[in-house]
């Protein structure tokens, strides 16, 4: 005699299975740093001329395919500008005066530009770096300096 429970686990289980085979294909994961292909570079809020020559200088690099859909992309690289007050600029006290009021830097003072390399898929940061804004050589240059000498280091080491 057949039993109900038996009916309707194998019920569930052939659900399942024809489920799966229609079910799209998953997305590749990276297993390592070097099998990065394509990546997609994402402007949260930094100067669009910025953003514009970090572009070029990946593009300039050839390390991996640059391509405009995140869902195309294994990695992407997240820029972002952050802009915080300078405490630490305050006028000297003048011997009278009980209060100097700290001195705020002009817009653009203290604008730091960080470079996250996110795996897509994982959603997780792998690496990332950071400058001033008006660093010295052009911040675009030196972030993907920078990026290229840690994505080296992960490649040597196989992570």
């Amino acid at each position: 005699m057949f039993h109900p429970r038996s009916s309707i686990i194998a019920f569930l289980l052939l659900t399942t299975i024809a489920a799966a085979k229609d079910a799209p294909p998953a997305p590749s994961v990276p297993k390592h740093f070097r099998d990065i292909r394509t990546v997609c570079l994402i402007n949260t809020n930094a100067d669009l001329d910025v953003f514009d020559k970090l572009r070029g200088r990946v593009q300039e690099w050839g390390h991996w395919k640059i391509v405009e859909q995140p869902e195309q992309a294994d990695l992407l690289l997240v820029l972002s500008q952050d802009r915080e007050p300078d405490f630490s600029a305050t006028q000297p006290r003048q011997l009278f005066e009980l209060y100097a009021p700290p001195r705020w830097p002009a817009a653009g003072d203290l604008d730091t530009l960080t470079l996250a390399a996110v795996d897509r898929a994982a959603d997780r940061q792998l690496l990332r770096v950071s400058c001033a804004r008006h660093h010295f050589p052009p911040a675009s240059d030196w972030l993907v300096s920078r990026l290229r000498k840690k994505v080296a280091r992960r490649e040597k080491s196989g992570k």
